[in-house]
């Protein structure tokens, strides 16, 4: 599904449920169901982020829908108040109890579709801006995981080195598998809080966005750099890594730490 400046983000879990005309989140339930509408026609709403509860994988959003306050439930994603999200309303629940917030809502959306905003004037992705996805090689757009089929050849024969280049990572990911090491490169995004973790982007200019192996994403529970730092980046290669949800890395490095590099 296409809109102007927008790219689909997910279809969040608990919307499965929906198809038997019930819902249960965080212990609350609920069998009012508006009637859904066929995902490819389903319309996308628009509105302003004014309140973020996060839950258990789940975030509760208050919203500002031209004027109108709303309640959008959707999956984990990296949104603050004052974005702009768009979204769908194929599943309304009304007077929805959630026991972990303690609080009866009495109309909520539980969004399947969610856009959200990668530049003032346009939305993206959480697939672009972020990860890519098992199924879909081609929705994870500029930040550098690598297409390659999982029995695809390195064209270099791997080498045992003190420190790796991104590219390299990409391509000796397998012969790098549950390794600690080390590359050095230059900050290109640092998304903090996502799942219980903080995300940061670091290239070298080996690579090619075209061939999405221009950079490598490690995790961390507290980075301390911000965009644009060079950095001596170490952390334990991970292949094939899962999140769930569809989000899937080909490689990513795990635990990581930072240390400033001279430019």
């Amino acid at each position: 599904m296409k809109h102007t400046s927008l790219a689909l983000l997910i279809l969040l879990p608990f919307s499965l449920n929906a198809a038997e005309g019930k819902i249960d989140m965080h212990g609350g339930k609920e069998t009012t169901l508006l009637p859904a509408t066929h995902p490819h026609k389903a319309k996308i709403f628009y509105a302003t982020i004014l309140e973020i509860k996060p839950v258990m994988g789940y975030q509760y959003l208050k919203v500002n829908e031209n004027g109108k306050i709303k309640w959008v439930a959707i999956n984990d994603a990296p949104v603050r108040v004052g974005d702009k999200i768009g979204y769908d309303k194929r599943t309304v629940m009304k007077d929805f109890k959630s026991k972990a917030l303690h609080k009866t809502f009495k109309e909520i959306i539980f969004a399947n579709d969610l856009y959200l905003p990668q530049k003032a004037t346009a939305f993206g992705s959480l697939k672009d801006t972020l990860m890519r996805t098992k199924d879909n090689t081609n929705a994870h757009k500029g930040i550098g995981m690598s297409p390659q089929p999982k029995d695809e050849k390195p064209s270099k024969p791997f080498v045992k080195k003190d420190s790796y280049r991104v590219e390299e990572v990409h391509m000796w990911r397998k012969s790098l598998n549950k390794k600690t090491i080390t590359v050095i490169g230059k900050v290109y995004k640092v998304a903090k809080g996502i799942m219980k973790r903080d995300w940061v982007h670091i290239g070298d200019g080996t690579g090619s966005e075209k061939k999405l192996n221009d950079d490598l994403v490690f995790t961390t529970t507290n980075a301390n750099i911000k965009r644009a730092d060079r950095v001596k980046a170490t952390g334990v290669v991970a292949v094939d890594k899962d999140f769930g949800y569809g989000y899937f890395y080909p490689v990513i490095l795990e635990h990581a730490h930072f240390e400033y590099a001279k430019k």
